[in-house]
């Protein structure tokens, strides 16, 4: 799938007023920390048993 120029532009322009500094690399470490703490969640569930 090819992006059009236009397209990338908005995407760039989206993530430099965003509300978050670095907000293109800060979406990829909420993703991160959230498997983090789901991984930690799902081990101490199962350590119950």
């Amino acid at each position: 799938m090819v992006q059009t120029e236009a397209a990338m532009e908005a995407y760039n322009a989206y993530w430099a007023n965003s509300f978050i500094p670095a907000g293109d690399i800060m979406w990829m470490v909420l993703i991160l920390i959230l498997a983090v703490v789901a991984l930690w969640q799902a081990r101490t569930f199962v350590s119950q048993f």
